[in-house]
């Protein structure tokens, strides 16, 4: 049974590492984008995206142009602020190794106490009267 509450805290850590790693690169790149000095050209070239052809069916192409041209709009309003908030971001990285650190810390501490819990109450005692 140890084994096996070891070998689910193992798959568990290594899910959690390459969803942490994951999760700092894409904050990466989201804030490298943003802080980027062609950021304020996102908003038009955003107000020329057309429906995919895969989402067409369920999509209105009307609803589609609407919410197409607010985005674009809204990121060519936000073009003097998207280098500040490239920067602001870039902490987020680090933030997210912080984070997990501490749930592979709560993980360990789990598997440990289950670990001790299994040696202390799960298992046959050695004082049991024996079948005959």
């Amino acid at each position: 049974m140890k084994i096996l509450l070891w070998s689910v805290f193992a798959v568990l850590a290594l899910i959690w590492t390459g969803g942490a790693a994951l999760l700092a690169q894409i904050v990466h790149w989201t804030a490298q984008g943003i802080a980027a000095p062609a950021a304020g050209a996102v908003g038009a070239a955003a107000a020329t995206l057309s429906v995919p052809a895969w989402l067409a069916p369920w999509v209105d192409a009307a609803a589609w142009n609407a919410a197409v041209q607010a985005a674009g709009q809204a990121l060519s309003s936000a073009q003097g602020w998207l280098p500040a908030i490239g920067e602001a971001v870039s902490w987020l990285a680090p933030a997210v190794w912080v984070a997990w650190g501490l749930g592979l810390l709560l993980m360990l501490a789990l598997a440990l106490a289950g670990h001790w819990g299994l040696g202390r109450f799960g298992g046959p005692r050695g004082n049991l009267p024996q079948a005959a």
